[in-house]
């Protein structure tokens, strides 16, 4: 069996989402039943970072893991071509620049719609998989939201996830609106980015919706929290409001702190502690409410 391969899937328009496949097997040698949709943060792409690494640990433990680009991540072509090589190059700064979350959960929807449908066949996985999300960073966040409109998601684990998007000062929204864009330079690749003025208006039009630290109550999907201690870039305190919500699931929440690392999870690019530790953790959970009483042989 191949270690991954490369799929395009179609979403409302011309841009496709296109995704790396992690097939898995179960113990008695058949395709898994059993699927991981994973998505990335902001600026991030479906091979950054550590996001490979936890994606082949899930394959080697039974979970077939389907790992998104967002269609307007800025990383996927304007013509939609899925490329085999794939590095950290911005090569369509103008649908950055239109991207929303509510167009990644679009994408996100579509994935979904399209696992349940012409996926067994793509895939090679059986009829009517069960279906989890991971999400990091942003890509938390969009998860989160998904999980509380689709309550058919199994299982739900969030690596350093926003509770909200709405972390930009009254001064930069003001300059975003005067200027029609919010201009920035990403800094691991020295690209000139901006964020045009479709996010700002999709985050106070649905201010409600994407508060998902707020909505934890709402959520029945069995929920992992994970965040590090010392996060540099969302506040750790972000994850304490999905666990310190009242709710009747409270046996199926769990908050993992890790302690002694950042946002990347140390480098994010090699093994570490903190990686491991959060990778475990989330195989853990996926083995309870993904897989959960289910046999594989």
């Amino acid at each position: 069996m191949q270690t991954r391969f490369v799929v395009s899937i179609p979403t409302l328009d011309t841009h496709p989402v296109i995704a790396d496949w992690y097939p898995a097997l179960t113990r008695d040698g058949e395709p898994s039943p059993h699927l991981v949709i994973m998505c990335h943060g902001f600026k991030g792409y479906r091979r950054w970072g550590f996001i490979p690494l936890v994606a082949l640990r899930l394959q080697d433990e039974g979970f077939g893991a389907l790992v998104m680009d967002f269609s307007h991540n800025g990383r996927v072509p304007e013509d939609g071509q899925a490329r085999l090589s794939l590095d950290a190059t911005f090569v369509a700064p103008a649908l950055f620049r239109n991207n929303t979350i509510a167009r990644e959960l679009d994408d996100l929807s579509a994935v979904i719609a399209w696992v349940r449908g012409a996926g067994p066949s793509a895939l090679g996985i059986p009829v009517n998989p069960r279906i989890a999300l991971w999400g990091h960073s942003r890509g938390g966040l969009v998860a989160a939201v998904k999980a509380l409109e689709d309550p058919s998601i199994a299982a739900l684990a969030t690596w350093s996830a926003l509770a909200h998007p709405q972390h930009y000062t009254e001064r930069q929204k003001k300059l975003w609106r005067d200027r029609g864009e919010l201009v920035f330079t990403d800094y691991a690749t020295g690209t000139s980015l901006a964020l045009g003025l479709e996010l700002l208006e999709d985050m106070e039009k649905n201010r409600d919706r994407y508060a998902v630290g707020e909505r934890a109550e709402e959520l029945t999907t069995p929920h992992l929290v994970v965040h590090g201690e010392h996060d540099p870039t969302v506040p750790v305190a972000q994850s304490y409001t999905f666990y310190d919500t009242p709710t009747i699931k409270a046996d199926k929440k769990l908050l993992r702190l890790l302690t002694g690392h950042t946002y990347g999870y140390d480098d994010g690019r090699i093994a570490s502690e903190a990686l491991e530790n959060a990778t475990r953790a989330t195989v853990e959970w996926f083995d309870s409410y993904l897989r959960g009483s289910a046999t594989d042989g």
